[in-house]
């Protein structure tokens, strides 16, 4: 079971960074999180979710330190490359050209970043969500900007482990309101994210990106 971002990125010079203040709400580059298609919300107040499997007792989820967020690097690679098909409109990365904005894994900004992962046997992660919380002024919000499982772990409730331990921290620090956005065509997510408590945005979402590298 996966929950895989649509990301690719417009531009093949920007870095891979999480957006400051009101930026983090006009979604970003599909290369930085499940953008393309519509938000899902989620009110804390009474967010269910969904157990994890009998089958994945013997895994847990633990918080990255900040100099571990590197670890997770060869996932996102794995995530851009396979997302980016999704939008032909945009530069299609190679390998390298992705390593190279996934050079570094940034661990704060005006506000913070929590990855959860869970490890196998051989104590490899093989799966991570990363959650943004911020504060814009009107109370702190809470995305779910990526998760990610790696494609031979799948079926076996790690999504829903990771997004149980993401609703878990919205409760914990108060979070007003939580968000993901992902396709609309992709189903696996979209179950994922409606069993741990989000459902469709009734706004329209539109978004702008710079259709050349250098725009302003």
């Amino acid at each position: 079971m996966t929950a895989s971002a649509a990301r690719s990125s417009p531009s093949k010079t920007r870095p891979i960074l999480i957006p400051e203040g009101e930026q983090a709400r006009a979604k970003r580059s599909p290369m930085r999180g499940t953008t393309w298609g519509f938000p899902l919300i989620s009110r804390v107040e009474g967010t269910a979710f969904r157990l994890p499997s009998d089958a994945m007792k013997t895994l847990g989820v633990e918080r990255l330190a900040a100099g571990d967020y590197a670890h997770v690097r060869p996932l996102l690679v794995d995530l851009h490359l396979g997302e980016q098909t999704h939008y032909s409109d945009h530069p299609q990365l190679t390998r390298g050209e992705v390593e190279d904005h996934l050079s570094t894994v940034p661990s704060s900004f005006a506000g913070e970043n929590v990855i959860y992962a869970v490890r196998d046997e051989a104590a490899k992660i093989i799966g991570f969500c990363w959650i943004v919380l911020f504060d814009p002024g009107t109370g702190l919000e809470g995305e779910v900007a990526e998760v990610y499982v790696a494609s031979e772990h799948r079926g076996h409730g790690i999504g829903e482990m990771l997004m149980a331990q993401a609703v878990r921290l919205f409760k914990e620090r108060r979070v007003t309101l939580g968000y993901v956005w992902t396709r609309t065509d992709n189903e696996a997510a979209v179950r994922l994210y409606r069993s741990a408590g989000f459902e469709p945005n009734r706004q329209l979402v539109l978004t702008w990106y710079p259709t050349e590298p250098n725009d302003k």
